[in-house]
């Protein structure tokens, strides 16, 4: 499954990711991450979740953000769910440019059973580019 989060600046995503990751972790099988750009959530997370902060390891681009996200399957196959907080910071890409990104990551999620929750900045659901509407939607207002 790949589920967006979406809302505006400032509306509560990071918030409602972090408490899912959190609840998830009490009924999962599997491992948990929860990836953002920064340490700034780290000490919210549970610490049975793996946090990562990306700035540590220079990602510039999708391209390398999905090498990471490959890397952090491949390294542990009991990953169930994969949270990922800031996805155009982590990328410097505008959600519009993220399509074949996603298509990766569609692929990722069929062969590894893998969950995707990702927090994105949008203001309305309308403005969500087309290929994302296929996926679950939560909107935070």
């Amino acid at each position: 499954m790949i589920k967006l989060i979406i809302g505006k600046e400032g509306s509560g995503k990071t918030r409602q990711l972090i408490q899912e990751a959190n609840d998830a972790v009490k009924s999962t099988k599997g491992h948990i991450v929860y990836i953002d750009i920064d340490n700034s959530s780290m000490f919210q997370i549970d610490y049975k979740i793996r946090f990562m902060g990306l700035r540590d390891y220079q990602i510039e681009n999708e391209q390398e953000f999905y090498g990471c996200l490959c890397g952090v399957i491949a390294s542990n196959y009991d990953v169930e769910s994969i949270y990922i907080d800031g996805l155009v910071k982590i990328t410097n890409k505008s959600l519009d440019e993220m399509e074949n990104f996603f298509r990766k990551v569609d692929s990722l999620e069929i062969r590894y059973n893998v969950n995707f929750i990702f927090a994105l900045s949008v203001d309305e659901v309308e403005e969500l580019p087309e290929f994302l509407k296929k996926y679950m939607v939560s909107e935070v207002e």
